[in-house]
């Protein structure tokens, strides 16, 4: 373990709350708070050495995506499941390209690409995606897609200099230790003038303030940072990057974080966690009552992102 300050301030933290860890043994970890800036952050934490036993084997929940067999009412559900990530994944898209200036066949680098989705996504939207991924799902990613997928981190992905005119980070900077260090990298491999989207819970969202420390975006020791919107801009300015934009609204295919708050035992993560493992999902009944959950709290999310206060911002910057 190892002790951080602010990233921002280089101030020690004060005791903001504890969490036990979502997976076995429930390790407790201690969150403070910047008494200047007011960052979230773990403390002690996992050192980047020590953090991969955080992450289950089948974390991604795509491990086993090849997978095929389901039948009836569970083949329907993960229909639907595949239609609503597409559809959350096109309007990120749909998003970025209105957001910047990227044209057909502009290289864009998905940072913590998973399985390869977005970037199927980005491909259909004329793109020319890459991506690199920690995980082994960065593996699936490159069979699935036939793209550019490196497995390792940013730096140990060594992509060439200049070569992309942007980079998504999409819930990926809260995982990261150094973001300096991550965003530096970033500017060595962006084209001049190159985009970057950051997208990261909202620790000032209404969400956060309701749910408290069982807010579901509050992920000990796997959140290392929690940010809010302000936090990510002043980040960004003080690497190099011009923020040109903040989209605190967000689709109304959006509100899982509240739902995993209100009923956390209906985590979807648990499913896709267990059929990638090669085993069962837990029961239709419960995928059923997942499905129930988010559908009624989709009102207060939308209501929450027309008040630009939504639990998932997204801050577009461009290089200086």
């Amino acid at each position: 373990m190892e002790e951080a300050p602010c990233i921002l301030c280089r101030k020690p933290g004060s005791p903001w709350f504890e969490k036990a860890d979502k997976f076995p043994p429930h390790e407790r970890f201690r969150v403070v708070r910047c008494p200047e800036c007011g960052l979230g952050w773990v403390t002690p934490r996992p050192t980047p050495g020590e953090i991969g036993r955080y992450y289950p084997a089948t974390y991604s929940g795509t491990a086993g995506a090849e997978r095929s067999g389901a039948e009836g009412g569970r083949a329907l559900l993960h229909r639907a499941e595949r239609w609503y990530r597409f559809h959350l994944l096109r309007f990120e898209t749909r998003q970025l390209l209105r957001r910047t200036d990227l044209a057909p066949g502009d290289a864009v680098l998905d940072v913590g690409c998973a399985g390869g989705e977005r970037m199927l996504v980005m491909q259909q939207a004329g793109l020319a995606p890459a991506g690199v991924d920690i995980a082994a799902a960065a593996d699936l990613a490159r069979r699935r897609t036939g793209l550019d997928v490196r497995r390792g981190t940013l730096a140990e992905a060594r992509f060439e200099s200049g070569r992309f005119r942007a980079a998504t980070l999409y819930n990926v900077l809260e995982h990261v230790h150094d973001p300096r260090g991550l965003l530096e990298e970033l500017r060595r491999i962006l084209a001049p003038r190159g985009w970057l989207a950051v997208q990261s819970p909202n620790a000032a969202s209404l969400q956060a303030r309701l749910f408290g420390r069982r807010w579901a975006a509050l992920d000990a020791p796997r959140d290392l940072y929690y940010y809010t919107w302000r936090h990510l801009v002043r980040l960004l300015e003080g690497e190099g990057f011009g923020v040109t934009g903040v989209a605190r609204r967000t689709s109304f295919l959006h509100p899982p974080t509240a739902a995993v708050s209100l009923a956390p035992a209906l985590d979807p993560q648990r499913f896709w966690m267990a059929e990638a493992g090669g085993g069962t999902a837990g029961g239709l009944a419960r995928r059923v009552g997942w499905a129930a959950v988010t559908a009624a709290v989709m009102p207060a999310v939308w209501l929450e992102s027309a008040l630009g206060a939504c639990a998932i911002p997204t801050v577009f910057a461009r290089m200086r």
